[in-house]
């Protein structure tokens, strides 16, 4: 079963409450919005890895599995003499790559559904939980009840690795690609557990030639392999060895992410660029967040490419273009949060952030992002997102991550950067 959109609120007319947390009042439209969201998808939960039609090769119904999506077999020639099934299909048929064209039986296994899911449902609760002074809520609940069933109980739990992630089909393949304040109910022996599961983890991803190619890969994929590892690190405690990752990103593949014209390379020349370029800059961005929360001394946003560009160069190239040109309309969205993040994070001076996202999306301050998103100019309550506001219009260098994770719990934190931002790459 899927689970309602998680984009935009249910309504815009619902009364606002005054939220408990240090979160700025201009944010009180988008913390009704994500415990809208929290208590809507945690109806559809808990979700387990083992939830699946067929087990990855291995036979393990705790291995986590998903196809490789744009991968589509070639029948002609395999010399059988009546129709194959799908799961003859599946081992017998050569399979190739069409970039961008989705294969429909992709999500016959669907893991990735599941965790996606999974990581909306803490990550909504995380907040919604931080919203109050309780020790103990539905919120916090519902996390440490996802947590168990997704990561560390016996029959559910998924193994610590990703050995079937993206797999290849076809004869040559049946294996994963590369491309693939702690409340009373977050115990002491869960957190335990969770350490546990995630330092062997964190080794499968160093250490297993799937994890470090795609930490090698030079285009997004790279880029959220470097928003695993350093979050996880920080969930561990090894705060030096987050900033260790971080610093091999920034001096690494993101010298070639980013050109002189603010043009994402590796990613401009997708089937779908818009997406593309967009979502590679919300890696960058969470890999400069990530940075600045582990060590506040540092200054991720002003580290230029080889080619002399930063982040905001690159949002601002992609600001430029017209996402109808690649057949992409219905992508538009997928800007919103990078805008928010970097006019929160370098300052929106001359107003053309707030300017764009009050043309495209006037409902932006009702978005879950605008809770995180601040300083930011706007409010729920106001149809001029240049004033009524709370909040500064112009921000600071290093306003935005800090101030936003600094306000959440431990609790908040822990999942966010495991789920939140650890889904992207499964």
């Amino acid at each position: 079963m899927s689970n309602p959109s998680t984009r935009t609120p249910t309504t815009l007319s619902i009364p606002l409450i005054s939220l408990r947390g240090k979160f700025p009042n201009a944010t009180d439209g988008a913390q009704q919005s994500i415990i809208s969201w929290a208590e809507s998808i945690s109806a559809y939960g808990p979700w387990s890895v083992t939830n699946k039609p067929f087990n990855a090769p291995s036979g393990d119904p705790k291995d986590y599995m998903s196809w490789a999506p744009y991968s589509w077999p070639n029948c002609n020639g395999v010399g059988n003499t009546t129709e194959l099934t799908p799961q003859q299909i599946w081992v017998t048929c050569p399979y190739s790559i069409r970039d961008g064209q989705f294969n429909p039986d992709r999500l016959t296994v669907n893991n990735i559904g599941a965790f996606t899911n999974l990581s909306d449902a803490i990550l909504y609760n995380a907040l919604a939980f931080s919203f109050q002074s309780e020790s103990s809520s539905n919120y916090s609940q519902n996390i440490a009840k996802f947590v168990d069933a997704w990561f560390l109980n016996n029959a559910t739990g998924m193994n610590p690795n990703l050995n079937y992630a993206q797999m290849n089909r076809g004869p040559n393949g049946q294996v994963g690609t590369h491309t693939g304040v702690l409340c009373t109910d977050w115990t002491e022996a869960l957190d335990t557990q969770m350490i546990a599961w995630t330092n062997q983890y964190i080794n499968w991803l160093e250490t297993n030639k799937l994890g470090t190619d795609e930490c090698a890969s030079l285009n997004n994929h790279g880029s959220f392999c470097f928003n695993q590892l350093t979050s996880l690190k920080l969930l561990v405690n090894d705060v030096q060895g987050s900033i260790n990752s971080s610093n091999t990103y920034f001096k690494g593949i993101y010298q070639g992410q980013i050109n002189s014209t603010g043009d994402q390379p590796f990613e401009a020349t997708r089937t779908h660029p818009y997406h593309y370029r967009n979502y590679n800059l919300a890696a960058m961005i969470t890999n400069a967040r990530i940075l600045k929360y582990a060590d506040p001394t540092s200054n991720p946003w002003n580290l230029t490419t080889k080619y002399g560009a930063t982040i905001q160069d690159a949002l601002n190239m992609v600001m430029t273009v017209d996402p109808n040109a690649s057949d992409e309309g219905e992508a538009i969205a997928e800007i919103y949060p990078n805008i928010a993040a970097v006019a929160s994070t370098y300052g929106d001076p001359d107003g053309k952030y707030v300017a764009f996202l009050q043309k495209v999306f006037p409902e932006y301050a009702w978005d879950g992002d605008f809770l995180w998103d601040q300083p930011l100019a706007g409010s729920a309550g106001s149809t001029d997102a240049t004033s009524n506001s709370t909040t500064s219009t112009t921000g600071t260098k290093d306003g935005s991550g800090a101030l936003a994770i600094k306000a959440l719990t431990p609790l908040t934190l822990i999942v966010t950067l495991i789920v939140g931002i650890g889904a992207v790459f499964l």
